[in-house]
């Protein structure tokens, strides 16, 4: 169903009703994430509490139409998921970071509605959807020497270094533990998105766009084989429950107009102003040919 709907908002960027005055734009962007881990495992965990970061997202590319009253706009490019967790004691201190780390290529094509169209500024509504291609993902969990307050179903331990206590487990040191790989997580997923976007024109040629929208991914992030060992509790660091990412994504990106209709505008503008001494060529002479002035 998602890839009919894809197709059907690609083939959009072929339409172009005659009565609509039409502008095509190229350029790139950049901006800025912040994710939110809907997990409910994590949720019903004692050992780790919410933390928010922002995280950078690469350069991408941004294509545009527009037309009188909407528009779409196709922005290629690589985007940074996962929420980061604290690690906390019995006693609720922080005493380490459970990362989550997933990088995407994503295509979100997304269709805009202007609320605002004037001739240097455009305000939109922005609503779409973003294929994504998983390149690079890791799970991991690093803490102090400490005593934590580990899930009733995991319960009782049987790993070497961990002793369990009657407020908890004493647990040693821990570098580095890999909860899960990139092999652990699916390797396509699926975001919805929805926002809300400004096109502020710089002069005939370029224009600057500040785009804000929240993505939420349709799909599970995890691979069935990684589910059913979470459902087994064969995982130290990690307890049942299904998984969905929400992000938000802040762009701002710089992009020169490229479509035969807005050089023709510009063209225009620029003849409606040239000065009365041109070539007469250019500009006939509208009174008859004897009364031409010579020269």
């Amino acid at each position: 169903m998602w890839r009919l709907s894809f197709l059907l908002i690609l083939s959009a960027f072929g339409y172009c009703a005659p009565a609509q005055t039409r502008t095509v734009t190229l350029g790139i962007f950049t901006g800025i994430t912040s994710s939110h881990t809907w997990d409910q495992g994590i949720s019903k965990d004692a050992r780790y509490r919410a933390r928010y970061d922002i995280k950078f997202a690469p350069v991408g590319i941004n294509y545009g139409i527009d037309y009188t009253n909407f528009g779409f706009v196709l922005s290629p490019g690589l985007i940074n998921v996962g929420q980061h967790y604290f690690v906390v004691n019995t006693a609720g201190g922080h005493e380490g970071l459970r990362k989550i780390d997933l990088q995407y290529i994503q295509l979100p094509v997304a269709l805009k509605f202007h609320l605002i169209d004037m001739s240097f500024l455009k305000v939109s509504a922005v609503g779409g959807i973003s294929p994504a291609y998983l390149i690079n993902g890791e799970e991991v969990v690093q803490h102090n020497a400490t005593k934590l307050r580990f899930p009733p179903s995991l319960l009782p331990l049987d790993v070497p270094g961990y002793t369990e206590v009657y407020d908890g487990v004493l647990v040693p040191e821990m570098n580095r533990y890999v909860i899960s790989s990139k092999n652990d997580f699916q390797s396509i997923q699926l975001f919805v998105q929805a926002g809300i976007r400004s096109d502020w024109e710089l002069s005939e040629e370029w224009k600057v766009s500040f785009d804000f929208r929240v993505n939420y991914g349709v799909l599970e992030p995890r691979k069935a084989g990684y589910l059913q060992r979470l459902d087994a509790f064969e995982t130290l660091y990690d307890v049942p429950g299904r998984r969905r990412d929400l992000f938000g994504q802040v762009n701002i990106g710089l992009s020169r107009y490229v479509d035969i209709e807005k050089t023709e505008k510009a063209r225009k503008r620029q003849i409606k102003g040239t000065p009365k001494h041109v070539s007469p060529k250019k500009y006939p002479w509208p009174g008859p040919r004897k009364n031409r002035p010579r020269g």
